[in-house]
C-alpha cells in the first residue's frame, strides 16, 4: 500500500522517514521546505513549490516540486496519506 506522508514540521522528519517504505511518497509543505537545503532530493521526496516561494527559498538542491494541482495528484495517486503536523 503507498502511502503520502505530508510533513509541514520539520523536527518530525526523523520519525516521518522511520515509518515510511520504499515505494512511499513525502510531500514537505509549510515550514517542513526548509529541509529542501538539508537533505538529498530522492525520487519519491518532493517539496511544495508555492511554500518555497512564501519563504523565499530557491529549489538549490534540484528537488522535485509540486504546485498545489500536483498535491492534489499525489492524494489521488497514493493509496492514504498520512500528515505529520
Amino acid at each position: 500500500m503507498k502511502t503520502l506522508y505530508i510533513l509541514n514540521n520539520p523536527q518530525h522528519f526523523k520519525q516521518c522517514a522511520s515509518a515510511m517504505t520504499e515505494e512511499d511518497t513525502l510531500l514537505l509543505i509549510e515550514n517542513a521546505v526548509l529541509l529542501a537545503d538539508q537533505l538529498e532530493p530522492r525520487s519519491n521526496y518532493f517539496v511544495l513549490e508555492e511554500d518555497l516561494i512564501a519563504r523565499g527559498l530557491n529549489n538549490n538542491a534540484e528537488w522535485r516540486t509540486k504546485d498545489y494541482q500536483g498535491f492534489v495528484q499525489l492524494t489521488l495517486d497514493c493509496d492514504k496519506s498520512v500528515s505529520w503536523l
